[in-house]
């Protein structure tokens, strides 16, 4: 597993890139790990480094709706 500082939030495994994200300590009561982490589908890493950034924000938003029930 080798870690790639171009794209954000993702390992390289494989030739295959992976999303991994650690989830935040005031939401993790509503996870059952304390990370999250999948496959990108992809060995190009521009098509990892946007599909990386999409996922990352997308959990940001969420993150943010569970914090202010």
């Amino acid at each position: 597993m080798a870690y790639d500082k171009s794209v954000p939030f993702s390992f390289l495994k494989d030739g295959v890139f992976y999303f991994e994200r650690r989830i935040p300590r005031d939401v993790q009561h509503h996870y059952d790990t304390q990370k999250i982490a999948y496959s990108l589908r992809t060995r190009s890493a521009t098509v990892a480094a946007s599909r990386a950034r999409r996922a990352a924000d997308q959990l940001d938003e969420y993150w943010y709706h569970l914090r202010i029930k």
